[in-house]
């Protein structure tokens, strides 16, 4: 139970940090006039690779702490990570929000708030007992 209230804090301060570089980015884009068409896809980029990072070094450093997951090359974790946060962060929720939106027919604005929420365990699990699994 402690590894999961952590690794939730971990992943509310790397949704802060995901937040913050994304804007931080969009401002600057903006600012100088680059990219405008697609300004928030870069921001969003960059807000994703850093966020991951961010929460790879907190989970590595307090989650998940037993020798075995120790005992993962940092660089194979890490890379693990990305795949998990990018199938479940672009893909399910992308599924999901179809579903929701079309079938269900909920409103658009909780979209995050049930994408987030399904997302989490599977999530947790997906670190757990593969991005810090020793193969």
């Amino acid at each position: 139970m402690k590894q999961i209230l952590l690794f939730s804090g971990v992943g509310i301060t790397s949704g802060i940090v995901n937040l913050g570089i994304y804007n931080g980015v969009l401002a600057i884009l903006r600012a100088f006039g680059l990219f405008s068409g697609f300004d928030f896809l870069i921001a969003q980029a960059f807000g994703f690779f850093l966020s991951v990072a961010w929460s790879y070094l907190l989970n590595r450093r307090f989650v998940f702490t037993s020798p075995e997951e120790r005992a993962v090359p940092w660089y194979s974790a890490l890379i693990k990570m990305y795949v998990t946060y990018a199938a479940t962060g672009i893909g399910l929720s992308s599924l999901l929000s179809l579903v929701w939106v079309y079938v269900l027919h909920i409103p658009k604005e909780i979209l995050t708030v049930l994408n987030d929420t399904l997302c989490f365990p599977v999530n947790y699990l997906l670190v757990k007992y593969w991005s810090f699994k020793k193969s």
